[in-house]
């Protein structure tokens, strides 16, 4: 009986992975179908296809040839197989070069071949097992967060396992203990207007000091009426004249700026990187108290677009969603080419759309996934776009009928 009721849900989550583009996902379910009363030839199917998708041609072949159906899609499958297999063995080949410099010891090296099969790849499914050499080999020789490198993989390989388990192991560099949350600080003002602001505060701070020292000279005036009682005549007496002593001047000294609390450039990268650990983790309150501490640079740098991008997810989750909508505004707003070019620039706009979903804004959140929608290069922001927008109108829909009908 439990066979029986999995199989059709299984098969579901298959097509939906499908869709999806998660073909590694897909994989997994149909090794878990093929332990059930399943018909066979659909297995062998799939799995030809999904291993294509993956870039094992070698593997779909072995699969189409063990099916041996005369139907038109496996046959146009092989074909295109064949068609390919030349610049297939020599990605192959270029792996097992690599392979051949780790084992001497030579990983950067190593590194520098991967890319190049990855160059002649062309338009064919990338091979997983590359994506997992260049991560695994990016993680020991590059200094840079994978987050960056990974933000580009297809969906299938961000499915993989050994991917997400380097990713997630990633260390933060260097070793730092978990900060603790501070209240937020502003921006330093620029040097030219602090300058200004300083003159001015001295000028006034002066004109006080002059104006009091002005009145406290003034001779003071009697509120009574003089006695009438009599005064013995004053004897005359030589006095000596007093020299006019000079006036101190009074230097004006401006108050001590109040030192901001941002981090430099190294430490905050350390931030990011145990940020996203944690993000990765799903320690959501950790990885809001590390990245909103990577945001605290004086300047942007390379991965404050990735920080912005993940402290807004770690919002989200947290049920934030007014924080959401703020940073996904401030990422729009700046000028930096970090930002500008950023891999993140469309799907922070996902996020927002969501947040402003969850705060009633449905007309701003569909407006935001009608933009995601249209725009000219499909990806998987466009599909999860897609699917939200159906979930919002057909939920509003769906709200409206019960209204009719109660």
């Amino acid at each position: 009986m439990s066979s029986f009721t999995n199989v059709p849900m299984l098969i579901q989550q298959m097509q939906q992975a499908i869709r999806q583009k998660r073909y590694t996902l897909a994989l997994d379910t149909i090794r878990e179908l093929e332990k059930l009363n399943v018909s066979r030839k659909q297995i062998l199917w799939h799995k030809a296809l999904l291993e294509s998708k993956v870039g094992n041609l070698h593997v779909a072949l072995a699969y189409l040839k063990e099916l041996d159906s005369d139907e038109l899609h496996a046959i146009k499958l092989q074909q295109t197989i064949v068609d390919n297999w030349d610049t297939y063995t020599q990605i192959i080949a270029k792996y097992n070069d690599a392979v051949s410099e780790i084992q001497l010891g030579f990983g950067e090296k190593a590194l520098h071949i991967i890319d190049h099969a990855m160059e002649l790849a062309g338009k064919l499914p990338i091979p997983i097992e590359l994506y997992r050499m260049k991560t695994v080999l990016l993680a020991r020789y590059e200094s840079d967060p994978l987050s960056r490198y990974t933000a580009g993989l297809p969906m299938y390989a961000l499915d993989d396992p050994t991917i997400k388990r380097v990713v997630a192991a990633e260390p933060p560099r260097p070793d730092i203990p978990r900060p603790i949350p501070k209240p937020k600080v502003k921006r330093k003002l620029k040097k030219e207007a602090a300058v200004l602001l300083a003159s001015i505060a001295t000028v006034l701070l002066v004109f006080v000091v002059w104006l009091v020292a002005n009145l406290m000279a003034q001779p003071e005036t009697a509120t009574e009426s003089p006695t009438t009682a009599p005064v013995k005549k004053p004897a005359i007496t030589e006095t000596a004249s007093k020299k006019d002593e000079p006036v101190k001047e009074v230097v004006a000294t401006t108050k001590e700026e109040t030192k901001l609390e941002f981090v430099s450039d190294e430490a905050a990268r350390t931030y990011y990187n145990e940020g996203y650990k944690q993000f990765m983790k799903e320690d959501f309150p950790a990885a809001v108290v590390y990245l909103e501490y990577a945001m605290r640079t004086e300047e942007s740098d390379y991965f404050t677009d990735d920080a912005s991008y993940f402290l807004a997810s770690s919002y989200l989750r947290e049920q934030k969603y007014e924080d959401v909508v703020k940073i996904a505004k401030a990422f729009r707003k700046e000028k930096d080419v970090n930002y500008k070019e950023s891999p993140y620039r469309e799907g922070i706009r996902l996020q927002a759309s969501r947040a402003l979903w969850q705060l009633g804004k449905e007309t701003q959140a569909i407006s935001i996934l009608d933009e995601l929608i249209n725009k000219s290069d499909e990806d998987w922001v466009t599909y999860e776009a897609r699917a939200m927008k159906k979930f919002v109108v057909d939920g509003e829909s769906s709200s409206e009928d019960e209204e009719e009908t109660g």
